[in-house]
């Protein structure tokens, strides 16, 4: 009795040593405050830019493919949609509006994100 009681206290000690070996670091390319998607076609691809409630805040047709699996791209969407993320929550609360102190932030407000046909 004692040596299976002794067995479950090992066992028990080493789950939660195991469980923390398996955590792995968050890519510096994933966000907090929503994703992203990339449809290519032939000629080109969309981008779509979701928050984290699933909602569709922005899409972007790009002239040529965009190759999805390169860190540079991936980093470049990330921060294009911490734009796309920042500009939506801006206009969806108005008692935070930014005017013309940030244009960047003001032209995304006002006309959407620049430099995204770009890449």
């Amino acid at each position: 009795m004692i040596i299976v009681a002794g067995f479950i206290v090992c066992l028990a000690a080493a789950l939660p040593a195991a469980a923390q070996e398996d955590v792995r670091p968050i890519p510096s390319w994933v966000s907090d405050r929503g994703y992203w998607v990339v449809e290519n076609s032939t000629d080109s691809s969309i981008v779509y830019f979701y928050n984290n409630d699933n909602q569709l805040l922005y899409k972007e047709r790009v002239k040529g493919q965009l190759n999805a699996s390169r860190k540079k791209t991936k980093l470049w969407l990330t921060k294009e949609l911490e734009q796309v993320v920042t500009a939506w929550e801006a206009r969806k609360n108005p008692s935070k509006t930014v005017g013309r102190q940030n244009p960047s932030l003001y032209r995304q407000m006002m006309g959407g994100v620049s430099g995204l046909s770009s890449y």
